[in-house]
């Protein structure tokens, strides 16, 4: 778990809390964390380990079967994703950039779960304004470029069934 909250807006106490009675990174996980920090600076685009349970837990609770992940970036968000959907559960996930998502694609096969994840390397709106207007998603997880928020959360929000659930970072 990470030694301080990522985000601003969670307090000291609550994040001591959470990393305390909360589900601790795995073998492979804390491997595919490792990995990414050698990128450098740019490795803090990855998602915290305890943000990543409580994903694996939401996707859990609301019975998804069917994710959206626009910002794939290493593969860590996508992997706490795929982990919580049932065996034919299917993740789309979205993203820029071949090089780090090699990464991801690595740590899904050594988890098992890459028959579950289907990636497009394209910019994310095109991705999204390609695919047809029915629900198609119970969980959507926005985490790519700031600017973009708004055009991934209408697209998405087309294509959410009924009580379907969106998480946004930052």
């Amino acid at each position: 778990m990470a030694d301080s909250p990522k985000s601003f807006q969670l307090g000291a106490e609550i994040h001591a809390y959470i990393v305390a009675h909360g589900t601790p990174p795995d073998a492979l996980q804390l491997e595919l964390i490792e990995e990414t920090k050698k990128l450098g600076g740019i490795s803090l685009m990855q998602i915290a380990p305890e943000q990543g349970a409580f994903m694996t837990l939401l996707t859990r609770l609301i019975g998804a079967r069917r994710a959206i992940e626009v910002g794939t970036f290493t593969g860590y968000s996508s992997l706490c994703i795929a982990r919580g959907l049932p065996d034919d559960g299917k993740l789309l996930c979205c993203h820029v950039s071949d090089e780090w998502t090699r990464i991801g694609q690595r740590f899904w096969e050594k988890a098992g779960v890459a028959h579950k994840i289907e990636l497009k390397i394209a910019p994310a709106a095109d991705t999204l304004r390609a695919l047809p207007k029915a629900e198609l998603f119970d969980l959507a997880f926005i985490d790519a470029d700031k600017t973009g928020y708004p055009v991934y959360y209408e697209e998405i929000l087309e294509r959410l069934r009924p009580n379907g659930l969106i998480l946004v970072d930052n």
